[in-house]
């Protein structure tokens, strides 16, 4: 089901249809107003049209959406080697445990 979410954007108010929760679209309008107020803040935006504007804003977002992809994929690559490792030393313990019985079967037959 769509809802119809109110956001304020860049002093404007905006009507949003979209199957997230009211919570999830103030928290994305929230976004993009502080990436266009950081623009604000670094360069002489004023000076530019509103489509020069808009592709700097959408350069800066997707900017963002590229670093986090990258710090997933090398969360992902950390999590693969330590469930790699946690196998290499689930089998060790095995191994162990192994060793220990036979020891103990060792000592118990003399």
């Amino acid at each position: 089901m769509e809802n119809q979410t109110k956001v304020l954007i860049g002093g404007q108010v905006y009507t949003l249809g979209s199957g997230e929760s009211e919570e999830y679209m103030q928290r994305v309008a929230l976004y993009l107003n502080k990436k266009m107020e950081d623009l604000k803040n670094v360069t002489d935006i004023k000076r530019m049209n509103s489509r020069m504007q808009s592709i700097l804003l959408a350069i800066n977002i997707v900017d963002d959406l590229f670093k986090e992809r990258k710090i997933v994929e090398e969360e992902k690559k950390k999590s693969a080697h330590l469930a790699n490792e946690n196998k290499k030393l689930q089998r060790e313990i095995e191994r162990t445990k192994q060793e220990l019985d036979e020891y103990l079967k060792l000592l118990n037959a003399e």
